[in-house]
């Protein structure tokens, strides 16, 4: 019998798994009220490197997932739990609604034709749509505790903006040249 097709309106595609892990040394943080938004610098091709048994190597075709650029983790402040990550990677943005208790996370893809710029939409999110996200993720609390403090979270937007831009310059820098990503 054939499977059937995923549906085309679906948001996103759910994986019975958690996103990769950050790396704490590429990381910066950002407290805003209920939640600590974590940027980092990110190349995924270091990171299948990081998990690799050591003295192995990975293979040019093995690179089904050779994309870099600034990804924003937002943690619970209080639960300390990654719910959302934004990935503004170079060549397939996309974006994480992570449920941490059944270990498994939603990945939607960012059309980044129709939208533009994945780090200006994603900072516009956080200003206008964080607590439906939240919700969304099922951190209902943490949603509700954006909703009472929202100036908390519109004062550390900007900053973050910038810290994004500077994570995908070092991120580009790093593919360039080899440069580090650590800040």
């Amino acid at each position: 019998m054939a499977e059937t097709p995923p549906n085309p309106y679906n948001i996103g595609t759910r994986y019975p798994v958690m996103p990769v892990a950050p790396a704490p040394e590429h990381c910066i943080a950002v407290d805003a009220g209920a939640v600590r938004f974590v940027v980092e610098a990110r190349d995924l091709v270091d990171e299948m490197k990081r998990g690799l048994p050591p003295g192995s190597t990975i293979e040019e075709e093995d690179l089904q997932f050779n994309d870099f650029g600034a990804s924003l983790h937002v943690y619970g402040a209080e639960d300390g739990l990654e719910h959302l990550r934004f990935d503004c990677f170079e060549d397939q943005p996309h974006y994480h609604y992570i449920d941490p208790d059944e270990k498994a996370n939603v990945i939607v893809r960012l059309d980044d034709i129709a939208e533009d710029d994945p780090i200006d939409w994603t900072t516009s999110r956080l200003r206008t749509r964080l607590p439906e996200m939240l919700d969304f993720a099922g951190a209902h609390g943490i949603a509700t505790a954006v909703r009472d403090d929202l100036p908390a979270v519109l004062a550390a937007v900007d900053q973050v903006h910038n810290l994004l831009e500077e994570a995908q310059r070092r991120a580009l820098d790093r593919r360039a040249t080899g440069a580090a990503l650590a800040p």
